[in-house]
């Protein structure tokens, strides 16, 4: 039987095709990948770390970008600049404590927080090194609070501020497995895969009638027959932060945001008014936030992201409002 010779040149043309085809998924490939990283501002998240006693926080010593947003944790875990743990001589220090709402997250970029706008407003007025110290991350209550100052002391501050809002009175740690969608603890494999993870998941879940990474983040209520204990527990932990916060600050501020449906409503939650009574039975001063963004949206002038995390707008707000009851103190 005779072997029917392939033609030399059909052999190159499917030689030359199978290189060109190759040359093109390639390009493709690194196309996506740059477009993913630098435009759409994937592949460096923001990582979070487990932790025995605090639960979880974010991952000491990262300088990222997330989305075209710096994003910066310092030596101590907190979305702050590095710095030293005492105090110097010709220095004003405030040690900030919160959850995603003074976090700000991945949307927010660095010198557009709260406390980043008040350390450079403050060291202007007082003409001396300010160091302020925002120590937080999303789903934070009191129970994390206390552990982390437990863990890690308050860095000397002449005032210690706490935000928080309604909810946070029964936000308490559970220590479950950190999900990697909303607090992943390594870096994707490219900011390609990323992209088509997170988004194409993300909208098959959605589809789906499943939890979106949005949706993980909201906090679900206690069960009926265990509010009474998540209450006793929260507001237990709050009142021992604070007295802990006392005694290592020359001051100590609390100051309780809103969500948008309270302000809308004109009604807090019950949680705001607990954990008022919590913190004058301390004898700590607690400030609202809500004549700030009452009056912003008042204006047209929207100070939220969501419904309750602030946008620039609203961390302007934080900032306002911190930076005028350090003035009248």
């Amino acid at each position: 039987m005779r072997i029917k010779k392939q033609h030399p040149l059909r052999s190159i043309l499917k030689n030359k095709l199978l290189v060109r085809a190759t040359i093109a998924a390639v390009l493709a490939i690194a196309s996506g990948e740059i477009f993913a990283r630098y435009y759409l501002g994937l592949g460096t998240p923001p990582l979070s770390v487990a932790h025995p006693t605090i639960e979880y926080m974010y991952k000491p010593d990262r300088d990222v970008y997330r989305y075209g947003h710096h994003f910066v944790t310092n030596q101590y875990g907190m979305r702050s600049v590095p710095f030293d743990k005492k105090k110097g001589s010709n220095e004003f220090r405030i040690m900030v404590f919160g959850d995603s709402v003074i976090n700000g997250g991945s949307l927010t970029d660095q010198a557009e927080l709260a406390t980043s706008i008040v350390q450079e407003q403050l060291a202007k007025k007082l003409g001396k090194k300010v160091i302020v110290g925002n120590i937080s991350a999303g789903s934070w209550g009191p129970g994390n609070w206390l552990a982390y100052a437990q863990e890690y002391g308050f860095f000397d501050p002449d005032l210690v501020v706490l935000v928080l809002s309604s909810h946070d009175y029964v936000d308490n740690p559970t220590f479950a497995s950190l999900n990697k969608d909303t607090h992943p603890t390594d870096n994707p494999a490219s900011a390609l895969t990323e992209g088509i993870e997170k988004y194409f998941d993300n909208y098959m879940s959605k589809m789906a009638g499943g939890t979106t990474v949005i949706e993980a983040f909201q906090l679900p209520a206690p069960k009926k027959d265990k509010e009474k204990e998540a209450e006793e527990k929260g507001l237990g932990d709050l009142s021992s932060f604070l007295e802990l916060a006392k005694s290592n600050s020359t001051d100590v501020l609390v100051f309780q945001h809103y969500e948008q449906p309270e302000i809308v409503s004109g009604r807090a939650n019950g949680g705001n008014q607990k954990i008022k009574e919590t913190c004058e039975k301390l004898g700590i001063d607690v400030v609202s936030l809500e004549p700030y963004f009452r009056k912003s949206m008042q204006a047209g002038a929207n100070p939220y992201r969501d419904f309750i995390h602030p946008n620039r707008v609203g961390q302007k707000l934080i900032a306002t409002a911190i930076l005028a009851k350090i003035e009248n103190r």
